[in-house]
């Protein structure tokens, strides 16, 4: 009797595989899926801890937001570079939000290092609505107007980084935001 519906459900399992590949969703983990912000960008509400940190493996859609770049994305990172990332107010009640990326000062104050750094912001099934970059700085301060993007009240949507050098990654991340008029 196992072995009759053995083949049944390796076949189920194949095909739900299938459908994944080619209907990818990202994934906005467990609860609300944002680190809540105020517009002074202080702490509102839950905090979703794999936003705006470094990420670890990225998979072939994420990997592919990023078609000029070749190098590993998913190589080895230097996560100390950068000072802070975020997005505020998160969500957004007006439409609009500023997304910060700032790395780490030099020793003694001086100037940092400058880095290229590009984004991208995307809906659930990983559809590009804005490119950022590539840009070659020490801090990014993007304002995002949501309304004029397109972007559905009460959605989810991710913002994807890269921070890279001449020798390749330095930093990956991302970050979900959501749009909340009143």
């Amino acid at each position: 009797m196992r072995q009759r519906f053995l083949p049944i459900l390796l076949l189920a399992t194949l095909m739900g595989c299938s459908k994944s590949d080619s209907n990818p969703i990202v994934d906005f983990g467990e609860g609300e899926g944002i680190t809540y912000r105020t517009g002074q960008n202080l702490p509102a509400g839950p905090n979703d801890p794999t936003d705006w940190t470094s990420d670890g493996e990225w998979n072939k859609q994420e990997r592919g937001l990023f078609p000029d770049l070749s190098f590993d994305f998913n190589g080895t990172q230097q996560p100390g570079i950068i000072s802070y990332t975020t997005a505020y107010p998160n969500p957004s009640v007006e439409g609009q939000a500023v997304w910060e990326l700032q790395t780490q000062r030099g020793t003694n104050g001086t100037v940092p290092k400058l880095y290229n750094i590009q984004a991208v912001l995307v809906n659930r099934k990983y559809q590009v609505i804005e490119r950022l970059g590539p840009f070659t700085t020490y801090a990014i301060y993007h304002r995002f107007d949501y309304p004029s993007l397109g972007l559905s009240p009460n959605e989810l949507y991710r913002i994807y980084y890269v921070v890279y050098d001449a020798n390749g990654l330095v930093y990956k991340g991302h970050g979900d935001v959501r749009y909340t008029p009143q």
